[in-house]
């Protein structure tokens, strides 16, 4: 199974969340602004960690539900213009806000440092060797633009460019995308490879069978594993869905998935497939499975087809990432 360069242009543009944002991270001769979420009180619609980047007349990421990103927009064009570093904050705790600010009403203060940056930088290149791997960044920031980063071994250092009266420091830690792998494939698997890419998730896939390439074309990486063979692509991986439709091919990946650390096994079918499934591969195998095997996966949400059931898929996994991360 080969990439295409157009399916892999194509998928890139349909990728939300994180992913999104370090995709837009500068390139090449272009310079753009890093607004880093470093302080939040209150209620927030983000918070430390999370990342925009505002570039020459386009923002990617999201800090509001949409009241102070032009606040915001404003900011990084000055902090552009000025090339040196600034931390801003919005406070919405107030009444004044309701009737003189965005209005939010979401009574929350959230602080922020605003970063220029090129490619060459060095806070830039942690970010990407962040995107392409699959372990937290540990940063340390301080306000007159120094700082630090760290990543599976690998350290990167920067200091201040311009003298700063204030000497605040943050610590924070941005954990990596969600990564989700597909075991077998079937009229649902394209929609769920789209939904879970736009909510920021990696997405391998393994398939063997030519029918259903084409259904697994957008994922993240794709393979054409024996079902016995598995075991060393779901290391690493946050969730394992088995959904072939094969029956003994299912068999197969649940057998992989015993013998890996997987949190969260999804298979689909009815509650009858799943225990003829368990009662083959024996009571130890079954044991190893059930305390993380979600079956039928997904949230019963109603409706009934493939869009529905990869909604129901992709449910079921933000809730259980949501809780793992709580």
């Amino acid at each position: 199974m080969s990439d295409g360069s157009i399916d892999t242009a194509r998928a890139a543009t349909e990728r939300g969340g994180l992913r999104a944002v370090l995709a837009a991270l500068p390139r090449g001769d272009a310079r753009a602004v890093l607004a880093i979420v470093v302080a939040t009180s209150g209620s927030t619609y983000r918070k430390p960690g999370a990342l925009i980047v505002l570039g020459e007349g386009a923002r990617e990421g999201w800090l509001s539900g949409g009241c102070l990103e032009a606040e915001l927009e404003l900011a990084g064009r000055e902090t552009l213009a000025a090339g040196a570093p600034r931390r801003v904050s919005f406070n919405t705790q107030g009444d004044d806000d309701l009737v003189f600010g965005s209005a939010s009403g979401c009574r929350g203060e959230i602080h922020l440092l605003l970063l220029p940056v090129d490619a060459r930088a060095p806070l830039v290149e942690a970010l990407r060797a962040f995107d392409a791997g699959g372990a937290a960044l540990e940063l340390e920031l301080r306000e007159d633009g120094a700082g630090r980063a760290a990543l599976d071994g690998r350290r990167w250092q920067w200091s201040a460019t311009f003298p700063s009266a204030t000497s605040t420091a943050w610590s924070l830690r941005l954990a990596p995308p969600p990564r989700v792998l597909l075991l077998g494939a079937g009229p649902e698997t394209a929609t769920l490879v789209r939904y879970a890419q736009a909510l920021g998730w990696r997405v391998d896939a393994v398939e063997q069978r030519g029918r259903w390439h084409d259904a697994v074309r957008f994922a993240d990486s794709r393979s054409a594993a024996a079902p016995r063979d598995v075991a060393a692509l779901a290391a690493g991986c946050d969730a394992a869905i088995v959904m072939s439709h094969h029956y003994s091919n299912d068999r197969d990946y649940l057998a992989a998935l015993a013998q890996v650390d997987v949190a969260f096994v999804g298979l689909l079918g009815p509650p009858a497939r799943r225990d003829a499934l368990l009662a083959e591969l024996g009571p130890d195998v079954g044991a190893r499975l059930r305390p993380r095997l979600h079956a039928p996966v997904g949230l019963r949400l109603g409706g009934e087809g493939p869009e529905a059931i990869a909604l129901a898929i992709v449910a079921g996994l933000q809730q259980h990432f949501a809780t793992a991360h709580s």
